[in-house]
């Protein structure tokens, strides 16, 4: 077990041998303490000494690295006098609580951080020290008291986000665990002269997005401004900020401060940004299927082109009876099956005014095939409660769906994904040209649906599916090819299950 001096040695790059000069004692003491096999205690001469020598390399700074050191157990040491320091140094130093694996990542972090003129504010350099940067914001976040909420704005270019799958996959993983802890995240997407960036936000951001917990904005007016900046805060607590120019001649610096006038005004400026913002989607749930099946409606009267991304595969121009044996497979009956079935008639009808686009993933696909029942996202927003189907029957109605798709001018579909589109593994899109994307989830403890008509956004993720329907090779776009691996595919798992 690593004790907590080992973390206040490496932070402060002391070694076991300048420590036991300075003590003036046998090295194999401190490997004893650092180890964890020995224990400082609170009256020893040794841990005021060591205090002591540590406050002294600090102070230079107003002891904001011990500051930041101590936050994740003391979280008012920011306002804390010198010598208030001094004790809760002691109190940490002296504890035998273990140090966390999560808790080692943070201090490590600490070591990456480089004081500035401010008392409380570190910088990092260049895309790495943007990454670590990031990555100490949200450990610190993670720690938290629940209640929080998190407020992030950029207009950069995201090549450093997204270069780097170690970063990227932390990223979403601790974002996804804040927002766990009963925490909050006020987002303001990129609205820049790239349709591309937007909608890599979109996806970005959707895992968080479908929990509820986030609430998704944008600029509508783009200003081609000749400074690009990032901003994340906390409130009251810590601030991650930089700047540069479009085309820096120099690594930038990110900065990250706990400096309570600094944290204010970024506060307040972010507080400008939100007000002049638009926000994205509007949230449809179980409860609310009356509302969804409305806005669903008026949507799909209109013609124009869609493409989807599913999940599991678009049970798209069944018939009457097939429709009627879905729904009886999940409990409905009598006057409530006739209802549910007229609303599903409807929508078929209403979907054969537009040509439709299917990507089919079929690594994804076959995760989905390999289940024991398989949900059905729209038909269950539209019936108001989770519509699924044991695998057998949903084999059988792929296999009738795919009839219909190759005897239809309207319906192509295509093998095709992208590493992006991938990670949402329980969401479905579907966007349509000019009109509407429409974002849908049954996992997780309330399914829900995110619908947005912002033509900014629309138009940014349709031109996504677009470029990748027009990058993708011929043969993987042959409707008869598509269904030949598809019923393969099938096949192969059924000798499987057999």
């Amino acid at each position: 077990m690593e004790s907590r001096l080992s973390i206040l040695m490496d932070n402060f790059a002391i070694s076991g041998k300048d420590l036991s000069g300075l003590l003036h004692i046998d090295s194999s003491l401190v490997s004893k303490w650092r180890s964890g096999k020995r224990y400082l205690k609170p009256n020893s001469v040794y841990t005021n000494q060591i205090i002591k020598h540590v406050m002294a390399l600090d102070s230079n700074n107003q002891y904001a690295k011990l500051r930041i050191l101590l936050s994740q157990e003391y979280m008012n040491i920011f306002k804390c006098s010198e010598n208030e320091i001094a004790l809760f140094l002691k109190d940490w130093l002296t504890s035998n609580k273990e140090v966390t694996e999560s808790k080692r990542d943070y201090f490590d972090e600490i070591k990456n951080l480089r004081s500035t003129s401010l008392l409380t504010t570190y910088a990092l350099s260049g895309p790495n020290g943007r990454r670590q940067a990031v990555q100490f914001f949200l450990k610190y976040a993670q720690y938290l008291s629940p209640g929080v909420e998190m407020w992030c704005y950029t207009t950069e270019n995201a090549k450093w986000f997204f270069e780097n799958q170690e970063f990227f996959n932390e990223w979403c993983m601790r974002n996804l665990s804040f927002l766990d802890e009963d925490n909050k995240i006020k987002v303001i997407h990129p609205l820049s002269s790239s349709y591309e960036n937007l909608a890599r936000s979109m996806f970005t951001w959707m895992p968080m997005h479908m929990t509820g917990r986030t609430t998704a904005y944008f600029i509508p007016k783009y200003k081609d401004e000749q400074l690009v900046y990032t901003y994340f805060l906390i409130k009251d607590n810590l601030a991650l900020y930089n700047w540069s120019s479009r085309q820096p001649s120099r690594e930038i610096n990110t900065y990250i401060t706990h400096e309570p006038l600094l944290v204010k005004d970024i506060e307040l400026m972010l507080q400008s940004h939100f007000t002049e913002s638009t926000r994205i989607f509007e949230q449809f749930c179980y409860e609310t299927k009356d509302e969804y099946l409305n806005n669903l409606v008026a949507v799909m009267e209109k013609d124009m082109h869609e493409y989807h991304w599913s999940i599991s595969f678009p049970l798209y121009g069944l018939s009457e009876d097939l429709l009627r044996s879905v729904l009886v497979e999940n409990g409905f009956c009598g006057e409530e099956l006739e209802q549910h079935l007229e609303k599903l008639n409807l929508i078929a009808e209403l979907s054969n005014k537009s040509s439709h686009c299917f990507f089919i993933d079929l690594e994804r696909l076959r995760e989905w095939f390999s289940r024991d029942w398989v949900v059905l996202n729209e038909m269950s927003f539209t019936c108001g409660r989770t519509i699924k189907l044991p695998h057998s029957m949903y084999m059988n109605l792929v296999s009738e769906v795919l009839k219909v798709i190759i005897d239809s001018d309207k319906l192509k579909m295509c093998l095709a994904t992208t590493d992006l589109l991938r990670r949402l593994s329980d969401t479905e899109i579907i966007a349509k040209d000019n009109t509407r994307i429409h974002f849908s989830s049954t996992h997780g403890m309330t399914p829900r649906v995110l619908v947005t008509k912002e033509l900014t956004v629309v138009m940014a993720i349709y031109s996504y599916f677009e470029e990748l329907w027009n990058t993708t090779p011929y043969i993987c776009k042959n409707k008869e090819y598509v269904s030949k691996q598809i019923m393969k595919l099938i096949d192969e798992i059924n000798k499987a299950a057999n």
